[in-house]
């Protein structure tokens, strides 16, 4: 059976107060729904976190409503999805046991599962086991176990759960969205609890014939080649910018053996840290200027405007940083402001915001003017 994999779509994502709705789209439909045709996959898994909130704006949900659509019902390839910690369980799941016979299976709160979805191949059964994040307290009052604390024993209990239906001799993938031990998160995912109990042990996964997991957004295996995440759908954050986002297909041969492959996609707009002094940056070629932009300045000074500088160069320029900013008086810069007169105060003030265009023997004569009017009491207008 041949599987794809993947996570963390985050549907009407924010970056930087801009909606990535269009970005997401465009991966979904101009490469994903053509990979799943191309590749001849027999199953689709996301693992959580469809959305980037609980109540998401509605064309975040067109969007899903879109892509389910033409999986299930033009492709005709069963689509299996858990919720995540973004996620709202009762709204992702509402009317899942209608969809179910359609071929989207949809796991979100806990009292609506019915158990591990079984598929067929030529070799036989392949039992999906679908957990969605649940808070330890929602798994202790579902099931019924008041032992259940901590992350660890709610993964544990719902795995037990599942479990108890697989059918004898059953290839089985569990799909989960946790944080696994030994995992690397980065700078956009929203912590599960706090100073780790949100992280269970990649032990858990061992038995299954393959673990597809979301969560962490960088594509990765953890303790096991078959134990993985699949990453993101996009870059998510400018910790992000090194990574490949994509998807893992997984064959899953008669024997139970997995042959993995990961399959980029590439984004309308890349999330990119260009670094350098402002001056080499702008001067330098750059055949995608309509990226997402993170300037990374080697400038000890400030550079006046120079969001607006950057943009005329990048209109997508998100952020501006220089960590090596000189934030104490020196040069020019030094002075007493006691000793200072107004008029030169104005002189350099004009030479900074004009360094290359000093001011013209009219306009010195102008400010001289004004500058006369207002030491002797007199109006400007």
């Amino acid at each position: 059976m041949r599987i794809l994999h993947t996570a963390d779509w985050h549907l009407g994502k924010l970056f930087y107060g801009n909606y990535l709705t269009e970005d997401q789209a465009y991966v979904l439909e101009q490469q994903f729904l053509p990979l799943l045709r191309d590749e001849g996959i027999d199953a689709v898994v996301l693992a959580g976190d469809v959305y980037d909130r609980s109540l998401p704006p509605a064309e975040a949900v067109e969007l899903f409503d879109d892509i389910a659509t033409k999986i299930t019902a033009d492709l005709k390839i069963p689509f299996l999805v858990i919720s995540g910690n973004h996620d709202s369980p009762a709204r992702l799941s509402f009317a899942s046991r209608l969809l179910a016979p359609q071929g989207l299976y949809i796991a979100g709160e806990l009292d609506r599962l019915t158990g591990p979805v079984v598929l067929e191949d030529e070799a036989g059964p392949v039992a999906f086991l679908t957990i969605p994040y649940a808070e330890p307290a929602v798994v202790r009052q579902v099931l019924g176990q008041e032992t259940v604390r901590s992350h660890q024993q709610a993964m544990e209990a719902l795995l037990a759960w599942q479990a108890q239906a697989v059918p004898k001799g059953a290839r089985t993938v569990c799909i989960a969205h946790a944080f696994v031990a030994g995992g690397v998160a980065g700078d956009s995912e929203r912590p599960l609890s706090i100073g780790g109990t949100d992280q269970v042990a990649g032990s858990l996964f061992a038995p299954f014939t393959y673990t597809a997991l979301g969560h962490l957004h960088g594509p990765q295996k953890v303790t096991s080649d078959t134990i993985r995440y699949a990453g993101s759908l996009l870059k998510y954050s400018f910790g992000e910018a090194r990574q490949h986002k994509g998807a893992v297909i997984a064959d899953i041969g008669a024997d139970g053996q997995v042959d993995l492959t990961f399959r980029d996609f590439a984004p309308r707009h890349d999330v990119r840290i260009v670094s350098g002094s402002f001056e080499a940056i702008m001067a330098a070629d750059d055949d995608r200027p309509d990226d997402f932009i993170l300037a990374r300045l080697d400038d000890t000074q400030p550079i006046l405007d120079g969001m607006a500088k950057l943009r005329r160069k990048y209109p997508n320029a998100m952020a501006l940083e220089m960590p090596n900013r000189n934030t104490q008086a020196a040069g020019q810069r030094d002075f007493d402001l006691q000793q200072v007169t107004e008029r030169e105060l104005f002189t350099g003030f004009a030479q900074a915001m004009r360094p290359d265009q000093p001011l013209t023997e009219a306009e010195r004569a102008c400010v001289r003017a004004l500058w006369d009017e207002l030491e002797k009491g007199g109006s400007l207008l």
